[in-house]
């Protein structure tokens, strides 16, 4: 292989193989190279050349490997999922991923992707012709990403023992292509116990809760995502005591609840189901609220919860207002109550509230 190489993706060595495999049963000639991120390359990081004529060819098998294909999401992989984007939210993201895979006994994954440029061809007699200026363009754009994935890392290992990465084992998986997208793909055929992400990215704008892609993530699965904001604390595990769940008193609350106890068990946390009452019949609610808590408590004897009521013409505020009030860990919504999340995430309500300030977000399915 003596002509020009570009990187086809980094991924941790057993799915750099595959993903060679696969390639040259194509036709497709690659190679590997060890990329040293922090030390330990073979286990975390391997780059995949290929020629640059081969790229076109190369992608729709690097993705279908990856992602774009069904896989039943009931199944989860042992690991954590943490995309990054080498902003502060990704940096924070990390370090509570890291908390949770470890107390978890979970595998920990950090996934980046970088913008993909479009390979144009030139058809010029039985010629094609390559723009070689592209290439250039996506060997900069390699090397940059090399750099501030190295960058980002050492950041990282400065906040954590060493030791305790070390032992951790990362895996980083680098490619080219739509965060997005590539981050759902992913999720498709490897689903994880959890999605750990920065609620918002280095791009997001000043109003903006949360960020594009996050939300993307959020509502395109069924895999639990936790939102970090930028001044949630880094030891925020060590203190996780409680997380509160918004109830309207439907049928899905509980399955939504069963889903939600067994999710946080692990981490010994007590479930507060608060109901607001928006000016409507009181006494009605607090029957249905005590009905709920009575059925919970004969259903998980062993789970630590209450139920709580609260007046407030205004649901997003008056959630806002509890969260402070009562030192809460962690906001639970679920995808179900979509109008629900669309509210908080709209910039006019987002700008009212403090939720951004420390306080994660668990968005799951039921």
């Amino acid at each position: 292989m003596d002509e020009r190489l570009t990187t086809l993706a980094s991924l941790p060595y057993p799915k750099a193989e595959i993903l060679r495999s696969l390639l040259e049963s194509e036709g497709i000639d690659c190679v590997l190279e060890s990329v040293d991120f922090l030390q330990g390359a073979m286990d975390t990081g391997v780059k995949i050349r290929i020629r640059e004529k081969d790229a076109k060819r190369a992608f729709p098998i690097l993705e279908k490997m990856l992602g774009k294909v069904t896989s039943d999401q009931s199944k989860r992989e042992n690991y954590i999922l943490v995309p990054i984007d080498f902003s502060i939210y990704s940096l924070k993201a990390v370090l509570i991923g890291f908390d949770i895979a470890e107390k978890l006994g979970a595998k920990m994954v950090l996934y980046h992707s970088t913008p993909r440029p479009e390979f144009l061809t030139i058809p010029y007699s039985d010629v094609i012709v390559y723009d070689s200026a592209l290439f250039l363009n996506y060997e900069m754009t390699e090397k940059m990403t090399s750099q501030k994935f190295e960058e980002f890392l050492t950041k990282v290992t400065a906040l954590i023992d060493a030791d305790r990465w070390k032992k951790m084992k990362p895996e980083y998986i680098v490619k080219i292509g739509e965060a997005d997208d590539d981050i759902l793909s992913y999720i498709q055929i490897h689903p994880p116990k959890m999605v750990v992400m920065g609620i918002r990215g280095g791009d997001a704008r000043a109003g903006d809760l949360i960020g594009s892609t996050t939300a993307g993530v959020i509502f395109n699965t069924k895999v639990p995502v936790l939102a970090i904001p930028e001044n949630t604390p880094d030891d925020w595990l060590k203190n996780f005591k409680t997380v509160v769940y918004a109830t309207n008193f439907e049928a899905h609350d509980f399955i939504a609840m069963d889903k939600l106890i067994n999710l946080v068990k692990p981490f010994e946390c007590k479930v507060i189901c608060l109901h607001v009452n928006k000016g409507n019949d009181g006494e009605l609610d607090e029957a249905m609220l005590e009905g709920m808590k009575e059925a919970l408590v004969e259903k998980y004897p062993y789970a630590a919860f209450d139920c709580r009521l609260i007046q407030n013409s205004n649901l997003p505020e008056a959630i806002d207002k509890f969260i402070q009030e009562n030192q809460i860990n962690v906001l639970a919504l679920t995808t179900h109550r979509r109008n629900l999340l669309t509210r908080f995430f709209n910039p006019s309500v987002a700008r009212k509230l403090m939720l951004h300030t420390q306080t994660p977000i668990l968005v799951f399915h039921a």
